[in-house]
Order: structure tokens, then C-alpha cells, then sequence
């Protein structure tokens, strides 16, 4: 407590104001979100119909007054970023997507998640400003402010692009193994739309999100969307362009009248190549990009080793 007030102390009236509006506004902001996140979700809730009649309990009240507030907040969110730039909440909505974050609140989370998270970065940034940067000027600290809440910001940005590159791999490698479990079940006479359950039954265990997207697939065809529709709808959630060759593959094959399984397996074949030439781009690659390295830190040493016995007896006289 101590330590605290001698913090506080060593502020000016501005900076204790601004960290006290930061504070109180990013705790409003981010209490609606972390209260509701245990809640049940929207579809559990609708489908939750209580008997004529029966009371509902009555610690059920306030978790629907904070599931209520939460949506209240992230909607009011969502609304104002899309009136703002909607073509960049757009991309932001199939950036989520391809992240695997489906719920359709997602971007207003989002959005919440980077303000809360700058609001941390620039509070963080002066309480680092008071105790280590005391003796510094203010520009320098207010520099520290403003890197921290930078940070702070792309901080969500970066963690999506990382998790957007973990789910493509998955994607990329995962799909030519459904390629060879469709042949199997187009010669075992299953059609496409038992195959593509199947299929996607078996992927849960090695490539859960592929599985998951195939899950959506199967789903979108019991609803009655066609499978055009439904594998470019695949295509824009993966954002593969194997996916929309494959849509492109069946298509034709329908329309032609040619064996899909052999369309298949043309198409897998094609796909292990083209995976294999760039495993094999990968590794041609990869003796220039050791080269930086190598010079930077292997060469002085084996220079060092080199000359230093020289120096040490030019030295002595010896």
C-alpha cells in the first residue's frame, strides 16, 4: 500500500486523472464480457423454454441480466465499427472465421478485446514511466505511454494473424488426406453427401477444425443448400484455392458425366504433388537463409580462433 502511494505521489494531477478515467472505463467496458463468458450460448438459451406455470430460480435472474448486458455491449460495439468502415469490419469477419472463431459476435469481442487491451498497454506504460522512468523527462514518458497502448492494440491483431496461420497449415495439409477418404468412399458407392459426413467423422481426431468445416458442409446439405453452394462456402472459410478447385472438379464432373472417383483421384495426386514441390522449394531455400546466420555468428568465432594465437604470440615476442 505503501508502494502505491508513493507511486501516486510521484505523479502530477493529469497523469493520476488519465490513469483513473483508463481505469474506470476499461473496467466498464471488460466486466460485461469476463461475467457472462461462463453463460450458456444463444441457441441453448432459446431452446430453454420453461414449463407454464414454473418460476424461474432465482439466481437465474441476475446471469440473464449479465448475459443480457454482455450482448447489449458487444453488439453496441459491433454496430459502431460496422457504421464506421464496413468493408473493414467485413474482413475482419472472414479474417475470425478463418481463425475458426464463428460466432457471429466475434468481431464485437474483438474489437472490445483490442481497446481493453490498450487501455492495459497505456496503464502499464505509466505505471513503468513512474518507477523506472522516473527521472526521465515527460516526453519520454508519455513515449512509453503511447509505445505500451501501440502495442497493446495490435497485440489481438497479431495473435489472429498467428492463429489464422496455424488453422491454414492445418487446412493445407489435411486436405489431400480428405481427398483419399472421399476416393474410398466414392468407390465403396457411398455419394458425395454420405462421404463428406463420413469423411469428416474420421478427420475430429487428426485435423479437428478441417472437421469441423466439413461438419458445416454436411449440416448446410441436410439443410438443403446445394453442394455448389456449400463447397464455396467451404472455400471462402478455409480461404484455400484447392477448395474452390475442388467445387470447380465436381461441377464439371457432373456436367460432363465423368467418374468422379477417378476426378478424385487425379485431383489427390495433383494435390501431393504440388504439397511435395513445396516442401522441396522449402528446403532449395533454406542454405541461403542459413547463410545470415552462419556469417553472423559462427564466422567471428572461427576467426577468433583463428587469429587470436597469432596476436597472443606476436605479442609475447616469442
Amino acid at each position: 500500500m505503501d508502494t502505491l502511494t508513493t507511486i501516486f505521489a510521484a505523479l502530477d494531477a493529469r497523469v493520476t486523472a488519465a490513469i483513473f478515467l483508463l481505469l474506470v472505463g476499461g473496467g466498464v467496458l471488460a466486466y460485461p464480457v469476463l461475467a457472462g463468458s461462463g453463460q450458456k450460448g444463444d441457441v441453448k438459451r432459446r431452446l430453454k423454454v420453461p414449463s407454464p406455470g414454473v418460476k424461474e430460480p432465482a439466481a437465474a435472474q441476475p446471469a440473464k441480466a449479465r448475459n443480457a448486458t454482455q450482448e447489449k455491449v458487444v453488439k453496441s460495439a459491433q454496430d459502431f465499427y460496422a457504421r464506421s468502415d464496413p468493408d473493414n469490419v467485413a474482413r475482419l469477419r472472414m479474417r475470425l472465421i478463418r481463425a475458426g472463431y464463428l460466432d457471429p459476435r466475434a468481431v464485437g469481442i474483438f474489437f472490445l478485446a483490442r481497446f481493453v487491451a490498450m487501455v492495459a498497454g497505456g496503464v502499464a506504460g505509466m505505471i513503468l514511466g513512474a518507477t523506472l522512468f522516473a527521472e526521465a523527462s515527460g516526453a519520454t514518458r508519455w513515449l512509453t505511454v503511447l509505445a505500451l497502448a501501440a502495442a497493446g492494440y495490435n497485440a489481438p491483431g497479431f495473435a489472429l494473424s498467428r492463429q489464422m496461420a496455424t488453422r491454414m497449415r492445418e487446412y493445407r495439409d489435411g486436405f489431400p488426406d480428405f481427398m483419399d477418404l472421399m476416393i474410398v468412399c466414392s468407390d465403396a458407392g457411398m455419394s458425395m453427401e454420405a462421404g463428406i459426413e463420413r469423411v469428416s467423422r474420421e478427420l475430429m481426431q487428426t485435423y479437428p477444425a478441417l472437421g469441423q468445416n466439413l461438419h458445416l458442409v454436411s449440416i448446410e446439405l441436410r439443410a438443403g443448400r446445394s453442394m455448389d453452394d456449400a463447397l464455396k462456402s467451404l472455400a471462402e472459410r478455409l480461404g484455400l484455392e484447392e477448395v474452390r478447385s475442388f467445387a470447380t472438379l465436381l461441377q464439371q464432373s457432373k456436367e460432363l458425366g465423368t467418374s468422379l472417383s477417378g476426378a478424385l483421384r487425379v485431383f489427390s495426386d495433383d494435390m501431393r504433388h504440388k504439397r511435395m514441390s513445396l516442401a522441396e522449394e522449402k528446403a532449395h531455400a533454406l542454405p541461403a537463409k542459413m547463410s545470415i546466420p552462419v556469417t553472423v555468428c559462427i564466422l567471428p568465432v572461427v576467426i577468433m580462433v583463428a587469429i587470436i594465437p597469432l596476436i597472443v604470440k606476436f605479442s609475447t615476442g616469442e
